[in-house]
């Protein structure tokens, strides 16, 4: 892997190693990165202009490099098991809600440059109605917008001054890479689940009261 990072360097006169490091590094942290963002841009181009070498790269570490130039984004997965993030069951509820708006915003032609435009208020409305859940409160919404902000699944808009609350933002393509295709059987089971584990421990409840 090096001796070939040394035959690309000693071909171009554009990159040197570390701009090839910080590139991997970014994809690292960030997980997808997008050409139209500044921060990104840079390291977009390079990798884009060297996919081969970084798919080996990725490969070789267990991770499966993802290159969409259509929607200009490209980013990184975890193989097998470890594909799906680690997310609490809120958070899964509510990206599987995601990638649901995203894909009727789709159908209805309302998707911009590969982005879906929703609100907090909107993503809500959804999630109790699928789900039938609680809704996170304020605080807990905010938190879940930073985790899935910081995987690169959407990107946060400034909220109207008179409606704080409820936070505008767009949900990315990436959303069809992180949910799999069967995401309605996802929702459908993490709900049936969520309400075995209720009554299960209902029914317990029942059984140590009249024991």
């Amino acid at each position: 892997m090096l001796g070939d990072l040394q035959k690309i360097i000693s071909r171009s006169d554009q990159y040197d190693a570390g701009d090839f490091t910080r590139a991997a590094n970014l994809l690292l942290t960030s997980q997808f990165l997008y050409a139209d963002r500044s921060s990104h841009r840079e390291s977009y181009f390079l990798v884009a202009s060297h996919v081969d070498y970084f798919t080996n790269l990725f490969e070789a570490i267990g991770w499966s490099f993802i290159y969409q130039p259509d929607e200009a984004y490209m980013g990184i997965l975890p193989k097998g098991e470890e594909r799906n993030l680690k997310l609490r069951l809120d958070e899964s509820l509510l990206m599987l809600c995601m990638r649901q708006q995203y894909e009727t915003k789709l159908e209805q032609f309302e998707v911009e440059s590969g982005k879906a435009f929703t609100t907090t208020d909107e993503l809500l409305s959804l999630y109790e109605n699928l789900t039938g859940k609680e809704l996170p409160n304020e605080t807990r919404m905010k938190e879940i917008l930073s985790l899935f902000s910081r995987h690169g699944v959407i990107e946060r808009g400034r909220p109207n001054e008179t409606d704080p609350k409820n936070v505008p933002f767009s949900i990315l393509p990436t959303i069809r890479q992180v949910v799999i295709e069967d995401y309605i059987g996802q929702l459908e089971a993490l709900c049936d689940t969520d309400t075995r584990d209720a009554l299960t421990e209902a029914e317990e409840a029942i059984a140590d009261e009249t024991a």
